[in-house]
């Protein structure tokens, strides 16, 4: 499907560290955590904290709290466990989508403090995108508000809203005590290029503004990731990538940045290493002395087996990378054709003759076939009123340009069936493109990562809201996007 069909290339000589651990799990990972306690959770409803497993519901999210307290997000309730036991468990009709800190986001998209023993308080915050917390709790939503509330949940501050047209927070994150966001807002005239911004905030100030030179996706710190591929830290790009920067986590001199199948570590001098993982990392989480990075995905090429969850210490000494062995390596040797001079550059031996087969079809000597091609050619008179048609019709053209305008369809509301999931098809055909300019489609998540390249694509979504993405690109490489918001009940 799309990009996630292409096979991985190897990668080339570098640095890399080694795999500290390999678990073996039976499905696929829906969540990762390592701090104090060691957890993952997969598909099935299996929770694993440090060794010890419990049965639940589809798990959605994992957070482990300062104390080591580990928040579960189901999709029936919000549980939490202590030394790999469990406090508490509190239903939840609509089921959790999201736990970033003690801050929930529930399957109706309503946001909630978690207080003790499992009692939520609602926040202002609905259609909720990004959650970061920092020295208070900041939350930015589909409608393009961004809001921050006190560690008790008291609402601060509302950043103002800019433009008229609208726009769209794709990335927010906190450094110390300033507020990191990233935002796109569409051109006021048809057909010019969206506006990439990233702002710096503090105590509700704006400290400054700078331009972008691709869509800012994940933010930790001062570090950014870049859909279109690369690393920025501040306003300066250091290092490009093949593919999205779905995932970064802030190290302070250095980041752990998740992108395809690989984990790189990264500082202001570029790649200092990566580890290639069998599968697409889309989870990541580092203890706070970085000697436990929990890095686990599916690969989407592959469903035979899930993949195992790997365990890096990204503080141990780098080695050399060994490159792949090349297929080519694997082709048999052709038996050599030993000839000479007079016998390649005679004129009597055909090349098939001299490599031992007959050609399917008769030889045509060099004279006969010049004398063929000259008997079919017939000469052309083109009148000067053609070429001033011609010409007429080009700078027709040329003034008539119409760029393809993106449509990803309405929005969509399902019912999910019996195991949590739903089909929903994706319907970008409704886009206009009168002239045939575009030239690349391609469907991106909320997390940013592609999941096809194809005016329509299906997919499989558990309950609670998604938001997709229709980017098109034309033939004179101009980008431009429409989204749509799915909700499965």
């Amino acid at each position: 499907m799309g990009i996630l069909n292409q096979t991985r290339s190897a990668i080339s000589m570098g640095l890399t560290v080694p795999v500290a651990r390999r678990i073996k799990t039976s499905a696929n990972i829906s969540a990762v955590s390592s701090g104090i306690q060691l957890g993952f959770a997969q598909s099935d409803g299996l929770l694993s904290i440090d060794g010890k497993e419990h049965s639940l519901s589809e798990i959605t999210s994992l957070s482990e709290l300062q104390n080591g307290d580990l928040l579960v997000g189901c999709s029936d309730g919000l549980h939490c466990f202590s030394n790999a036991e469990e406090l508490w468990g509190v239903a939840i009709e609509t089921g959790v989508e999201s736990i970033v800190g003690n801050v929930m986001v529930d399957g109706l998209g309503t946001a909630h403090l978690i207080r003790k023993n499992g009692e939520l308080s609602p926040l202002d915050a609905q259609s909720v995108l990004f959650i970061s917390i920092g020295p208070t709790i900041a939350i930015a939503t589909e409608s393009g508000v961004v809001s921050t509330y006190s560690l008790d949940g008291l609402k601060t501050w509302s950043r103002p809203v800019r433009g008229t047209v609208g726009e769209r927070i794709t990335a927010l994150g906190w450094s110390d005590d300033t507020l990191v966001i990233a935002r796109e807002g569409h051109g006021l005239v048809p057909g010019e290029e969206e506006a990439l911004e990233v702002e710096y905030w503090v105590d509700g100030q704006l400290e400054n503004r700078f331009d972008t030179k691709g869509r800012v996706i994940s933010i930790d710190g001062f570090w950014m990731g870049l859909d279109m591929g690369g690393v920025m830290l501040g306003q300066d790009i250091i290092c490009e990538l093949q593919h999205p920067a779905n995932i970064l986590i802030d190290r302070g001199e250095h980041c752990l940045v998740g992108s395809w199948f690989h984990l790189h570590k990264i500082s202001n001098k570029g790649i200092e290493w990566a580890v290639e993982t069998k599968g697409m990392v889309e989870y990541i989480s580092s203890n706070s002395a970085g000697d436990v990075v929990l890095v686990a995905g599916s690969d989407q090429n592959d469903y035979s087996d899930p993949e195992p969850v790997v365990v890096v210490d990204s503080n141990s000494e780098p080695i050399d990378k060994v490159d792949e062995t090349s297929s080519i390596a694997d082709w048999g040797e052709a038996p050599a054709i030993e000839i000479d001079a007079s016998e390649l550059y005679g004129s009597e031996s055909s090349y098939e003759d001299l490599a031992g087969f007959a050609p399917t079809q008769p030889t045509v000597r060099g004279d006969a076939l010049m004398d063929a091609l000259n008997d079919d050619i017939e000469p052309v008179i083109q009148s000067t009123q053609d070429e001033d048609d011609l010409m007429l019709s080009l700078s027709l053209d040329i003034a008539e340009i119409i760029a393809p305008s993106p449509d990803a369809g309405g929005d969509q509301q399902v019912r999910a069936g019996e195991d949590g999931s739903a089909i929903v098809t994706l319907d970008g055909t409704g886009t206009r493109d009168p002239q045939s300019r575009i030239e690349l489609w391609s469907w991106v998540d909320q997390s940013g990562k592609e999941i096809g390249n194809a005016d329509r694509l299906r997919v499989k979504l558990m309950r609670g809201h998604h938001r997709f993405e229709l980017r098109i690109r034309d033939i004179e490489g101009r980008w431009s996007s429409d989204s749509i918001d799915v909700k499965v009940e």
